[in-house]
């Protein structure tokens, strides 16, 4: 049966403010995702944006004024920012689902940040910011692959808005070094790109495609060739609308004509930490039955 996970973020009726309360939540959305069936899960990501758990962690970030500014030079955590979450999901998940690691990709970091004239850095494109930031993701990668984290996903949603993406795929070549099974998720439309993001050095490449025309991109023979899986987001994460089953096959059945079930893995489109607890609970219940109908 084909694969089912989710990009991230997961609903939990819990805002983080103690330790407690981040096991609550974490015990929330794993056990919400395993009841629903999804293959392979996250912790939900419920303690931050997924910028800040990673930003208030590194050396060279302070936070000011609702925003994430870049003052020193970008160094690795002594202390991983993720790894304590992760572990905790893996023991809620008791072996009923496998718990992927998740981190923010470089050039996202890079772009959702101010650099301040003290930093050594010239501006949010500067390469060499987006290289010392992907040496930093790149130390999360390797701390979660030594918990026990054999998928990764890394999420660079920059990379269909404002990127140079040489720069950023060569970022993304360095952080996903370290994972067994790396993932890429790109959000957005990504037919001008597609092709370029083959390139980058990871198994899975993951889009949005339910409130997209992404399925136009796709290319067989060329996903193929490079050796990808895609991951079909098929669930519209903007919306608290509950897609039927029916719907929900019937899109997975257009993705597998184009780009082949062996080549395929089913998820939302995005984190779906913005919409109802029901809503997203519902939902992957209905992509998960989906995709029990198609076998």
């Amino acid at each position: 049966m084909l694969i089912t996970t989710v990009v991230g973020s997961y609903p939990t009726g819990i805002t983080v403010h103690s330790e407690e309360e981040a096991r609550r939540a974490i015990e929330i959305a794993v056990n919400d995702q395993v009841k629903a069936g999804i293959s392979v899960i996250s912790d939900g990501q419920v303690r931050t944006d997924m910028v800040g758990i990673f930003a208030l962690n590194m050396r060279g970030y302070r936070y000011e004024g609702g925003r994430y500014h870049i003052s020193g030079r970008i160094e690795a955590p002594d202390t991983p920012a993720t790894v304590k979450d992760y572990l905790y999901a893996k023991k809620v998940a008791g072996g009923k689902a496998v718990v992927k690691g998740i981190v923010t990709g470089p050039t996202t970091m890079a772009k959702s940040s101010v650099v301040d004239k003290t930093s050594p850095y010239k501006s949010t494109s500067d390469p060499e910011l987006i290289y010392d930031l992907a040496y930093a993701q790149a130390s999360e990668v390797r701390a979660l692959a030594r918990a026990g984290a054999d998928i990764i996903q890394i999420d660079e949603p920059f990379f269909s808005v404002d990127a140079d993406l040489e720069t950023g795929i060569r970022a993304v070549n360095i952080v996903a070094k370290a994972a067994e099974t790396p993932v890429m998720h790109v959000c957005g439309d990504i037919r001008p790109i597609f092709k370029k993001l083959l390139e980058a050095n990871v198994r899975v490449l993951d889009h949005e495609f339910a409130i997209s025309k992404n399925l136009e991109a796709m290319d067989r023979e060329l996903i193929e060739a490079h050796g990808k899986i895609i991951g079909y987001g098929c669930l519209d994460t903007k919306s608290n609308t509950i897609e039927s089953v029916e719907t929900v096959e019937a899109s997975i059945r257009k993705a597998i004509e184009k780009i082949g079930k062996k080549n395929l893995w089913i998820d939302p489109d995005c984190g779906m930490r913005m919409r109802t607890k029901e809503a997203a609970y519902a939902k992957l219940t209905n992509m998960v039955e989906a995709v029990r109908k198609i076998g």
